[in-house]
């Protein structure tokens, strides 16, 4: 009797077993089966997991093409033992962003090793001050605090394997020559012209050619550092690093459309911003699928910028009366306002608003429990990070001309969707500076153009 219950027993685990083999050979495969069984579990899952995970997993611009980078790197000559380091960047999340790549792509031209430069926080006290105590080297805090740098180091490895980036200076703990850097600024570099300024930290654009710009920087080493009397490895500081010194709209399309891409939102923010989608679908009534990059009727992303900038944008009503009638001009009715406008004047805009038949909603009023204490704690930049990634995924997008923000989402979507539709902005009031089928900046004749120019989106 207790052979046939032992027997009995072991054909259960053995059925159990079987099962579970058989499904996951037939999930862990690919083709229809995959899918089928992909959507099978798919059902059995919260629904908010699955829409954040998809979030996640699904990049706007669809999948990562490396070709042009590895091309760019290829062609470069690479020196073993030259060290670039640049000053913290300060600035928004945009400026950071474009910062931290002008530094990557300066070490690519020159051919040299690298570590990853620090960012430098706003004032908490003032928000027009983006470089507080901006006396002496900048010290700013890890990248990490906007940006995923597990990604970024990943990405440069497959895409630019010839590039060494190091963590820290702590590489070099023993190396006496790394402590007396050569000190570069890159607009005393003989033969480098400017073709345009930006104020403040920003820099100015470069005019010419990417390629021209190892050389350049070459020669000028040679010549006050010549390579007989160098000490090996040999410290080369970027100082300061400009946000948008480089011409990036001279690359080609392949590195262009791509190079931005490296740098990542952090993982909690882009979790986040999943979170406020998802929310954001089901308190609107709107269908949104992370998974097919835009829905043109879902809703509209509108940034007005009121909160004090160093940027001068302008006035409320202005930007007011010009996001109201864009939105008129669409056949929608739903309104994500992003970060940057005084709360009296998000009460005044959803107020105005509801006279036209428009619902306004920020972030804040679409997250509960530890989203809401994540986002809490966040910093005014912090919360950027989380409305880009919201903004690139909306049906339509308004900005300023003025905004390095609205300039990163909006070439970023054309980049990712094309660009579709009429180049006619005749149905839109006031004076628009830059549109596609799905965004638009407002702003007066090459407002925000050395911006254009140099961001890499």
């Amino acid at each position: 009797m207790m052979d046939k219950l032992r027997l009995v027993h072991y054909l259960r685990i053995s059925s159990v077993a079987l099962v579970f083999i058989w499904l996951f050979v037939h999930f862990a495969g690919g083709g229809d089966d995959h899918n089928r069984y992909t959507a099978l579990f798919r059902q059995f899952r919260d629904e908010r997991a699955v829409f954040v995970d998809d979030f996640l997993s699904h990049d706007v611009s669809g999948r990562f093409e490396s070709d042009g980078i590895m091309s760019l790197c290829s062609g470069k000559r690479w020196t073993s033992g030259l060290v670039l380091t640049c000053d913290a960047v300060p600035g928004n999340m945009a400026d950071v962003k474009n910062g931290v790549l002008t530094c990557i792509r300066i070490a690519i031209e020159m051919g040299a090793e690298l570590i990853l430069p620090n960012i430098m926080l706003r004032s908490t006290m003032d928000l027009g001050t983006v470089t507080p105590h901006d006396v002496g080297p900048r010290r700013g805090v890890p990248l990490e605090q906007f940006f995923d740098r597990p990604h970024l180091v990943n990405t440069l490895s497959d895409s630019c394997p010839q590039l060494k980036v190091h963590p820290s200076m702590d590489d070099f703990y023993n190396e006496p020559s790394m402590l007396t850097p050569f000190s570069l600024d890159l607009y005393k570099v003989p033969g480098v012209k400017v073709s345009a300024n930006l104020k403040g930290s920003e820099g100015k654009v470069i005019d010419g050619k990417l390629g021209d710009l190892g050389k350049q920087i070459h020669g000028l080493l040679d010549n006050k550092a010549p390579r007989r009397d160098r000490k090996y490895p040999f410290h080369v500081d970027l100082r300061p690093t400009p946000s948008y010194a480089l011409p990036a709209f001279a690359d080609s399309p392949k590195v262009r459309n791509y190079f931005g891409r490296i740098m990542q939102v952090r993982p909690d923010l882009r979790a986040l911003a999943g979170s406020v989608l998802f929310n954001l679908q089901k308190a609107l009534g709107v269908t949104i699928d992370p998974r097919k990059g835009i829905d043109i009727d879902a809703f509209i992303a509108v940034e007005l910028r009121t909160q004090h900038d160093p940027r001068k944008f302008p006035p409320y009503e202005v930007q007011a009366s010009d996001a109201l009638a864009f939105a008129s001009a669409s056949n929608m009715s739903h309104i994500y306002l992003t970060e940057g406008t005084l709360p009296e004047h998000v009460t005044t805009f959803a107020d105005r608003a509801r006279d036209f038949n428009f619902t306004v909603v920020t972030k804040e009023e679409l997250v509960d429990g530890p989203d809401a204490f994540l986002l809490s704690q966040l910093s005014y930049d912090e919360r950027f990070l989380v409305d880009y990634e919201v903004a690139l995924r909306s049906g339509l997008f308004m900005g300023n001309g003025q905004s390095s923000f609205a300039w990163n989402v909006g070439l970023r979507r054309e980049f990712a969707y094309g660009d579709k539709g009429a180049h006619d902005a005749s149905h839109l009031n006031g004076a628009v500076r830059w549109f596609n089928q799905y965004s638009t900046l407002y702003g007066k004749d090459n407002v925000g153009d050395e911006l254009r120019r140099g961001i890499w989106p």
